[in-house]
């Protein structure tokens, strides 16, 4: 089964093991090895890797902020390939994504933020 990285990986869905929705992917990373086709190694999931697609120094800039909102945090999540499997049109991974920080950002806006507004 021929896998276009980026018709069929980037930007696609990610379903987690209990079916939510575990955000989209954001970057590939891939290993280069001497003489031989490189190999994809992870995906990168998180509002980093997405900022540094932007700008690089937007992207730095985001991760420093970000680090400033908890430990684990201002770096991108890293999800290896091994562990995806494509169900189209999405991509499902064998973890729950609650137990991981990959929806961090999206946590703590819920918590900070969308908790404290009236009727929300």
């Amino acid at each position: 089964m021929q896998v276009l990285l980026i018709r069929d990986v980037l930007d696609n869905q990610l379903i987690d093991a209990t079916g939510q929705n575990a955000g989209k992917v954001d970057g590939i990373v891939l290993e280069l090895r001497a003489g031989e086709p490189p190999r994809v190694r992870f995906v990168e999931v998180g509002p980093v890797t997405l900022a540094r697609r932007l700008n690089r120094r937007f992207g730095d800039w985001f991760a420093r902020l970000d680090a400033r909102l908890g430990s684990g945090r201002g770096a991108s999540v890293r999800i290896p390939i091994s562990r995806i499997t494509l169900d189209e049109p999405s991509l499902r991974i064998d973890l729950v994504a609650a137990s991981t920080p990959i929806m961090a950002l999206e946590k703590w806006l819920r918590r900070t933020i969308v908790s404290r507004i009236p009727w929300s």
